[in-house]
């Protein structure tokens, strides 16, 4: 018998649809690169991270209703899943290219090797497939397409599992300089995790703005529309394919409606996921990130509506930012958390981009 861990639901479900990949499945349901990762006893480390997935829903607008009880049973299964993971013939890790796989991956790791002795282990982790024009990640696979990465899924052995928990160790520390060290360095073994700690090191404060980088992102796809989206349209064609478009709905008519139209949370998460390299949030992490910027002291982000007629616009604060002009932390302080580095007023880390370190309780003047 098998178990297959991977990235979340919908991998999860085209594994459990394949006739060829057998075996239980394990997702891994957590966004690492945001909130509280801390190196604590499991049951501790399971209880801070449920309250703050539970905030995360919240915060994100989720449509869904998941308490706080339904979090950590999975928090709980998951333990108890690796707790007899030596049962299994082989352990199959399915983790794409992006930094919200890769801080699973070294998770994962952790977790493993904690349990005592490994099984047999192997993965299938890629950035690119020669099918699929704008790879995103599993879901833009076919089942067929995940069975053949299956059949070529290669090893992992012992040194790779202690690199993985090494860094680990680095993610969860109260300083974040140790893991910028080996994010500017290839990582044996690993061959998407530096690119993946090196996006998450942008996820801190910039020196020059106090914005992170996915906050410098959404306020530039509010100060100019894109020209076009090629994914949008693209993804848009297959929908219309497969025949799953709204009954009187054409994919240039929808993709020329998010273009074209006001700068709803459609058009500005497809203009995100264009800007980014490896794109790697949801749309919850994206309305969350979109609050932080509406709901601050001195917003840089207004907003007119709601649900999905919504339409978000820069303040004149924001524009002013964009220019240089302003400084997010003079502006509106900071409670973050980035993995186990707690981000407040006096104890600031800032990622300086053009040196590649960070700079403690240094805001410039």
């Amino acid at each position: 018998m098998r178990l297959h861990i991977t990235n979340g639901d919908c991998a999860g479900e085209m594994l459990a649809a394949s006739t060829l990949i057998e075996g239980d499945i394990l997702c891994w349901r957590d966004l690492l690169h945001d909130g509280p990762v801390m190196a604590l006893p499991y049951a501790e480390y399971s209880a801070l991270r449920t309250d703050f997935l539970l905030q995360f829903l919240e915060r994100g607008g989720c449509e869904e209703t998941v308490s706080a009880e339904q979090i950590a049973a999975d928090f709980v299964q998951r333990d108890e899943i690796l707790s007899r993971i030596t049962a299994y013939d082989e352990v199959v890790l399915w983790f794409e290219h992006d930094l919200y796989d890769q801080l699973q991956l070294i998770e994962v790791c952790k977790r493993i090797s904690d349990k005592g002795a490994l099984p047999v282990l192997s993965i299938v982790s890629i950035d690119s497939h020669p099918d699929v024009p704008f790879f995103f990640g599993f879901g833009n696979l076919s089942i067929e397409m995940m069975e053949a990465l299956y059949i070529e899924r290669l090893p992992l052995n012992p040194e790779q599992i202690e690199v993985g928990c090494s860094l680990w160790l680095q993610l969860t520390d109260i300083s974040p300089e140790a893991l910028a060290v080996s994010a500017q360095k290839e990582i044996e073994g690993w061959p998407y995790m530096a690119k993946a700690l090196r996006r998450f090191c942008l996820e801190f404060p910039a020196l020059e703005t106090g914005l992170t980088l996915t906050q410098t992102y959404l306020l530039l796809t509010l100060l100019k529309a894109p020209d076009e989206l090629p994914a949008l349209e693209f993804n848009l064609n297959v929908a219309e394919q497969n025949q799953r478009l709204p009954t009187g709905e054409t994919a240039a008519q929808r993709y020329y409606e998010i273009l074209a139209g006001p700068a709803t949370f459609k058009r500005i998460f497809n203009h995100l996921q264009q800007l980014e390299v490896d794109p790697f949030m949801g749309d919850l992490s994206v309305r969350c990130e979109l609050n932080r910027l509406i709901d601050a002291d001195l917003p840089y982000v207004s907003c007119v509506g709601q649900g999905e007629d919504a339409v978000y616009s820069l303040t004149h604060a924001g524009a002013e930012a964009l220019q240089g002009r302003r400084h997010w932390l003079r502006d509106n302080g900071i409670d973050l958390w980035r993995g186990g580095v707690h981000l407040t007023p006096d104890k600031l880390w800032l990622w300086d981009q053009h040196k590649k370190c960070f700079r403690f309780n240094e805001l410039p003047l």
